[in-house]
């Protein structure tokens, strides 16, 4: 027993001195997991508590509707019917949910039956088939508070106006009460339709798929009803409505901010042609991580996480599982970094050994996942607002950069994905972290940064992004975007 321990020890250490700097505490860290690798799997998921770090958005541009609250009902419909096809069909991710925060999050089932929709400083909750639902919207916009809600929590938050890009991943926040609320929220920035989720019910790829299928059912009801106006005229729509019902979308009340929102710098553009592939915008980044570290002689740049899902690569439902991390590094001699090809072999080994279970990562999460103690302790470990003396862990484990490339088979517009990055700057940190988002469908790409620090302002994320394309000499079409730079 003695001797597995130590084995197990000494191949956790050699996993961490391979991407770092040697550390004494990486022996403690390693001998700790060691201890619990074995020991059976406890229930629950690690990586989210639902909290707003752990929120998400992927955004495509589409027309203003000239009609925004009717527009706000089909979208709802919408993903009630996208929810209704998708769910079941993502490993360990249940859709038909909303979430509770008690001790820690758990989600509770849903019927999909009642919807939230944000409008000026009012939420109203309804029934989805409320065939009153559109004179309740109307009264709110033209500032009439609505009656209390006191059925089912919602399972969608349609936010009816513009909302700022840098905390629009926050979006479905805006239903919750009491610690209650739907995990899905629809809105717009700019102009972008965007689609917020949080990480507790959905990972990236089920979030992508997900907002491919919202856009298409969308863009059908919107179609629908622009031929039912051309057929029976507009003043037919409205029969026996003396007010109409009609807003246009400057006269909207604003959107308050969300409460607890945390602004992040946000840049993206489509790519001509094929996305990026995941390593060599690692390996880009790397090299820009490593020069903005401050430290030339360093023989390791900052940790990079990329997402892999696991299983068999001949698996065809591999990609709708819940993804892991691995974890790389680029090496450095003198500040010359290594070459690119030497940095793939190693780092293609690393997702090869984390694919099948056995990576550095993998091991770490099924020891935590073993370990006794509350689940809520250990979501802490993994969140923004772990303690300061798991800076020097999360400083490797949870890395300065995550390198994501979602490729999905459904066909999606192009289109911009945020994320929080795994920590925020602060003024001992103000380098802070950033994600680096390919969204591909196979004909279409785009790429998204966003972060805090060095990456923290929208400037600050295009510059970025600029070196990034740079680096992988990527080639581009000539639409770039440094959203919300105007606000």
């Amino acid at each position: 027993m003695t001797r597995g321990w130590m084995r197990r020890t000494a191949e956790l250490h050699g996993e961490l001195a391979a991407i770092a700097d040697d550390d004494p505490r990486w022996w403690l860290l390693a001998g700790g997991a060691a201890v619990t690798e074995p020991w059976p799997a406890r229930a629950g998921y690690l990586a989210s508590d639902g909290e707003p770090g752990t929120d998400t958005f992927i955004g495509h541009r589409a027309p203003l509707a000239a009609d925004p609250l009717r527009e706000a009902i089909d979208r709802a419909r919408a993903a009630r019917i996208a929810l209704r096809e998708v769910d079941s069909t993502l490993p360990e991710q249940p859709l038909a949910v909303t979430i509770a925060r008690r001790e820690r999050a758990v989600t509770e089932p849903s019927a999909l039956d009642a919807a939230a929709f944000a409008i000026g400083p009012h939420c109203v909750v309804a029934a989805l088939d409320d065939p009153t639902l559109l004179h309740q919207l109307a009264a709110a916009a033209r500032g009439i508070a609505p009656p209390p809600w006191r059925g089912p929590t919602p399972f969608v938050c349609v936010s009816i106006g513009d909302d700022p890009i840098d905390t629009a991943r926050h979006g479905h926040r805006r239903a919750w009460r009491a610690g209650r609320g739907p995990w899905l929220g629809l809105g717009r920035a700019g102009d972008l339709a965007t689609v917020s989720t949080c990480h507790l019910v959905v990972d990236g790829y089920g979030h992508a798929c997900l907002t491919g299928r919202i856009h298409a059912l969308a863009e059908a009801a919107a179609a629908e009803r622009s031929a039912r106006t051309r057929l029976n005229g507009h003043a037919a729509l409205h029969e026996g409505d003396p007010h109409h019902l009609h807003l246009a979308p400057h006269a909207l009340p604003p959107l308050p901010p969300v409460p607890g929102a945390v602004p992040l710098g946000i840049a993206w553009q489509a790519l001509d042609g094929l996305g990026l592939r995941a390593l060599p915008l690692a390996y880009a980044v790397g090299r820009i991580l490593h020069r903005t570290a401050g430290r030339p002689d360093a023989r390791f740049s900052p940790t990079l996480q990329i997402p892999v899902a696991p299983g068999r690569f001949d698996d065809p439902e591999r990609r709708k599982r819940r993804a892991m991390f691995a974890l790389v590094s680029v090496r450095f001699h003198a500040g010359v970094p290594e070459p690119f090809e030497i940095f793939e072999a190693r780092a293609r080994a690393v997702l090869d050994r984390e694919i099948a279970g056995r990576g550095l990562c993998a091991r770490l999460v099924a020891a935590a996942r073993a370990a006794p103690t509350p689940l809520s302790w250990k979501r802490r470990g993994f969140s923004t607002a772990r303690p300061r003396w798991l800076d020097l862990v999360s400083d490797v484990l949870g890395g300065r950069t995550c390198v994501s490339r979602i490729r999905i088979d459904a066909p999606v517009p192009p289109s911009c994905a945020v994320s929080s990055p795994s920590r925020l700057a602060s003024p001992d940190d103000p380098i802070g972290a950033s994600v680096v988002t390919v969204v591909d469908d196979g004909d279409r790409a785009a790429i998204t940064v966003c972060g805090s620090g060095l990456a923290g302002s929208h400037a600050g994320a295009r510059a970025l992004l600029d070196e990034i394309l740079a680096l992988t000499a990527a080639p581009t079409d000539a639409r770039t975007e440094v959203l919300g730079a105007s606000r």
